[in-house]
Formats: C-alpha cells, structure tokens, sequence
C-alpha cells in the first residue's frame, strides 16, 4: 500500500496569534451581506457586467464602513492611526482589461483608447484600486492564483500583524467571469469579499481568525492534510467550510471520513470565484460564527479549508458572541 505524503511549508509558528475581524464586505451576486452566504444560490453574475476591480472596490467599500463604525482606529473613520496594509487575492487579476486595451487599440488607435485603462490592466489592478481609492498607507501585496491563492492572502495578512508590520491589513478576493480564467467542470462567477483584520478585538466580541497550516499537498496528500489541521485545533470543529475546484472531491471525501462536523462547499454555493474562492471560505466561516448564542460565550469553531492544484491552506474562525439577536 502507497503511503500519504505531505510536504509542509509553513511561513510562520504552528501557534500563531489569532487576529480581530474588524469589518466585512461582501458583493456577490444573490448574497446580501452575511446572511446570504448561508444561503444557496443559483445567482452566479450580476445582471451588468462590471471590471473585476469595480468588484473590489464595492467590497472594500462595504468592509471599511462596516469596521469604522466598530473601532475609530480603522481606515476611513477619524483619528485613525498606525499604517493599513492590503492584501488581495485574483486568478486573473487585470488580464481582461489588458485584453481589451491590445484588442481596441488597432482599431480606434492610441489617441482614442482612455488612459485610465492602464491600471486597470496590471496583474495588480484590484489591490491597486483598493490601496489608492481608500489612500491605505501600509504595504500591499497582490496574491494570483488558485482557491488556495486567497486563504494565503489572509494568512499573510495576519503574518503582517502579528509581526506588526501594520495596524490593520484590508484583504480580499475578486472574480470576474473573463474568458482568461479555467473553470474545468464548474460554473464561473464573479464578484469579491473584503475583510478588515486588526491586531486587538473591537469591543463587543467578534470573530477572530488564525492560519492554521499551509502545506504543498503531494499526489495523494490531501487526508495527511486534513489531519494535520485537526490535530492543531484546540479541539474538534463545528463546522467546516472548503474551496476546491468543482471537480477535485479530495478534499470533502478526507473532510468526510476524518471529521463528523458538516460541510459547506463554496463552489457549490456560489460557483467558482477562483482565487477568491479562499476569502470567500474564511468569510463564509465569519457568518456561520455569528449566529445568537449565550452571552460572552465562545462560539462555533470553523475550519476553512482552500485546496489549489498543489497547495493547500486552512485557516480557524472563532468567535465571543455578543448575545442574542
């Protein structure tokens, strides 16, 4: 019998410091704040079509507000403090824009194409308009990839606070539904999620969120995996949220066998947002922590789990509940 292997690379101590989520943001089509991630949808694009960092801003947007009216120390509130960095996470970050920019050119000429195409159409477009529209101060990193590409855009973003590189990091992942990405099997979509993460808990409670293993999965690694990640729990999950591809079944086939929590599939949900599929699992797992529960009692634990082609990332989720609602 062929045994599993894993090789695990980890970019930080197996303990690492769980950070606050300050604020959300979620644009995705059929899925109106929190509550419609929890919600199963045949909506996968909107109804116009709009460039993959019009996308971003729209979450950003939403995940600023949401965390400036928690704490006065986040972007966009007053008396903010400390520097904000950005990360984001896209399979194919500008490359539609790019396309479109080479394909009008010989046809209108240079003078007739806008200029304001050129940021639009870098590899680093969404965290580009994110960082400059907010005027965020602190590093940014652009992460392209697979669903694994977006779970590692947030554990570099806590990596970045607890090394404390920055105040708050503002990270997410966006989609659109150009033909330069490969859904083999699943059904594209578009959209973005934004969370705003910070060193210390705003008051009132809230969900945390620490990385919990980031690995290279080889051939027949995946249940190896999924040990690997239960074993550093505190104790057993009570839910479980995956980004895969649509047809790579690995993953929820270990999660099955090894752990009797119940399984939510992002793909399945909301089609494939690619490289945000990764933050959409991490704040798919924020909603399923807030539900009511006893006053200043630790809520669900959540393993969000994003497997790539070969990589694979699982963040924890927990929360201290606020009390009923």
């Amino acid at each position: 019998m062929k045994s599993e292997t894993v090789r695990t690379v980890l970019r930080a101590p197996a303990r690492q410091t769980a950070v606050a989520v300050a604020g959300l943001g979620v644009r995705l089509p059929g899925a109106a704040g929190l509550s419609g991630l929890l919600v199963p949808s045949a909506l996968r694009r909107f109804a116009h079509e709009a460039p993959e960092h019009e996308h971003a801003l729209a979450a950003a947007t939403d995940a600023i507000a949401a965390a400036s009216t928690r704490t006065p120390g986040t972007p966009g509130a007053p008396g903010a403090g400390g520097s904000t960095a950005t990360v984001w996470a896209s399979s194919t970050a500008g490359l539609a824009a790019y396309a479109q920019t080479c394909a009008d050119i010989p046809e209108f000429g240079p003078g007739r194409v806008s200029p304001r195409r050129t940021a639009h159409s870098a590899f680093t477009a969404p965290v580009t308009a994110v960082s400059v529209r907010f005027g965020l101060d602190g590093p940014y990193l652009n992460v392209t990839g697979e669903q694994d590409a977006g779970a590692h855009a947030v554990t570099e973003a806590v990596r970045m606070l607890t090394q404390g590189r920055c105040e708050r990091v503002v990270v997410g992942g966006s989609a659109d539904t150009s033909t330069w990405r490969s859904c083999p099997g699943g059904d594209p979509a578009e959209g973005a999620l934004c969370a705003v993460l910070q060193r210390h808990a705003p008051d009132g409670g809230g969900a945390t969120v620490r990385p919990v293993l980031r690995a290279r999965t080889a051939r027949n690694g995946v249940d190896a995996f999924v040990r690997s990640c239960l074993d550093r729990l505190d104790g057993p999950p009570d839910h479980l949220v995956l980004s895969a591809p649509a047809t790579d079944s690995r993953a929820a086939g270990a999660l099955a066998l090894l752990c009797a929590a119940p399984l939510l599939r992002v793909e399945e949900r909301f089609g494939d947002l690619g490289a945000a599929g990764g933050v959409a699992a991490m704040v798919t797992a924020v909603a399923l922590t807030a539900a009511p529960g006893p006053l200043e009692q630790p809520g669900p634990r959540v393993l969000a789990l994003a497997l790539g082609s070969g990589n694979a990332v699982a963040v924890e989720v927990t929360s201290r509940r606020k009390g009923p609602r």
